[in-house]
């Protein structure tokens, strides 16, 4: 009966604690992310494919991972187009609670461009909105790639001067970045030089035909079109060695690499000498609303999936270092909390690592898998409580039986009154009124629903009525007999 009893009690218990969850999950239902769902801003095939890797790693834990390059965006003067999720397209969207955006691949300084003396005071606004977004780190070089012409002298940003520059396409990361190192070097639009809002396409058509002086682009090496540039004759890239390491302390979000002396090709010999570069690094921000439990799951895809040291034909990777990327250090938004514990581990929060796979098989929804994971901890704490309360849960089979019992013994005190007053005779006894008290015990009686295991307590207080009721129809004989 005691295993009976305890496995019932353990039962309800559960119940009860499964049934505040989901109390508790249905009262913060607005704060949570019930289909566990993340999208992505992705606007070149680098970023998409590994928006891919993240979405295959994160399906196993019922994290639904959406790739978005474009959205629609409409001009100023009322017509709408669609236009590649990139640069400050990507930050408004992650900041505006209408897009569905909620994370975003953005590239190193871009943010970091809207603050400080070159910035407007419309830009230091944005800055101010943006920077509230977090990150959850840096997750590979992008260096800005300087093509001039070669038969032009220009061998500093301020050479620039008078030029006609493509900076890339409006809207782009890499057109804000490039205004803000041309600003720094006294290269202004309108004034003293032409932009033009264009990307330089692979053959470098432009600069070999002098339609364009000198070129822009931040992109990732091993991207063909960078690989093709590196190849065109007739144009150069601008080495900032002299000045190199000012501009790493101007703008903390830019680093240095070397582009070393035949790390293209060797024959013919590309570079011909070492060539400095300023480089950002792309990071992966998120809303700062998003669910604990998704950025702990997103970091955890990153950290697991970083981009790969070699490229497509199996050529190593320009400026690639094993284990420098994914990086928790990000100069200019605010790491995410719980991004930093799996940095710090390589692994997901216990509770999440457990509840995840299993929630998901199960066909849970993703919210309560938000809600447990997120107040993991609290339980903990409930620990040293538990170790007072279980002991009362001891308590609970004994509680069980009396209650059953309970309803027993009341009418086992009925029957005793009755006996007493059988045994008492005289003047008191009454045999009909008797009788009809022992016939309503036994009516009541027989209406009792014990558990089956109690059916020979309820069997046993029968037949003491039966035992009774047989003292009751002998009791008028006995008096005839002594009268007699």
């Amino acid at each position: 009966m005691d295993s009976n009893v305890a496995k019932a009690s353990a039962v309800t218990v559960l119940a009860a604690g499964l049934g505040v969850a989901s109390l508790a999950v249905v009262h913060n239902s607005h704060q949570l992310d019930r289909e566990g769902k993340i999208v992505i801003a992705a606007s070149n095939a680098q970023y998409v494919e590994l928006a891919e890797r993240y979405r295959n790693e994160l399906r196993k834990f019922g994290v639904d991972v959406q790739v978005r390059s474009t959205t629609r965006f409409k001009g100023k003067d009322g017509k709408s187009s669609l236009r590649p999720l990139e640069g400050r397209l990507a930050l408004r969207a992650l900041v505006d609670d209408d897009s569905g955006i909620t994370a975003a691949f953005v590239k190193g300084d871009l943010v970091g461009s809207l603050q400080g003396r070159l910035a407007t005071e419309q830009q230091k606004g944005r800055h101010a909105e943006y920077s509230k977004l977090r990150s959850v780190g840096r997750l590979f070089y992008e260096p800005v790639w300087v093509f001039t012409r070669g038969d032009l002298p220009i061998t500093t940003l301020r050479d620039l001067k008078g030029k006609r520059i493509l900076i890339g396409a409006r809207d782009s990361g890499a057109r804000g970045i490039a205004r803000q190192l041309l600003k720094a070097n006294g290269v202004v639009e309108n004034e003293n030089a032409t932009f033009i809002d264009e990307d330089l396409p692979a053959d470098a058509a432009p600069l070999v035909s002098g339609a364009a002086d000198a070129a822009i682009i931040v992109i990732a090496a091993d991207t063909d079109r960078i690989q093709d540039l590196l190849r065109v004759r007739n144009i150069r890239l601008m080495d900032f060695t002299p000045e190199a390491d000012a501009y790493t302390n101007r703008f903390p979000a830019l680093t240095k690499v070397v582009l070393r002396q035949g790390a293209v090709e060797f024959d013919p010999l590309l570079p011909s000498d070492d060539i400095t570069l300023l480089s950002t690094s792309v990071a992966l921000v998120v809303r700062p609303d998003m669910q604990p439990a998704l950025v702990s799951l997103l970091m955890h895809a990153v950290v697991h999936h970083p981009k790969p040291g070699f490229d497509k034909n199996g050529d190593p990777v320009l400026f690639y270092k094993a284990g420098e990327f994914p990086s928790g250090s990000d100069p200019e938004f605010e790491v995410s909390p719980d991004a930093r514990v799996v940095y710090r581990s390589g692994e997901l929060p216990f509770m999440l690592r457990l509840i995840a796979p299993l929630n998901h098989r199960a066909g849970v929804p993703f919210a309560y898998t938000s809600f447990i994971s997120a107040h993991a901890a609290k339980l903990v704490l409930l620990i040293p409580l538990l170790a007072v309360i279980l002991p009362l849960f001891r308590a609970v089979p004994a509680l069980y039986v009396w209650m059953i019992r309970r309803r027993l013994n009341y009418w086992y005190r009925q029957l005793k009154m009755l006996e007493k007053s059988l045994d008492s005779g005289g003047a008191i006894y009454d045999a009909d009124t008797l009788q009809a008290e022992l016939e309503r015990i036994d009516l009541h009686v027989r209406r009792i629903q014990v558990p089956l295991y109690f059916s020979h307590e309820l069997y046993d207080l029968r037949g003491h009525i039966d035992l009774v009721r047989q003292r009751l129809s002998a009791r008028p004989a006995a008096l005839r007999m002594a009268a007699e």
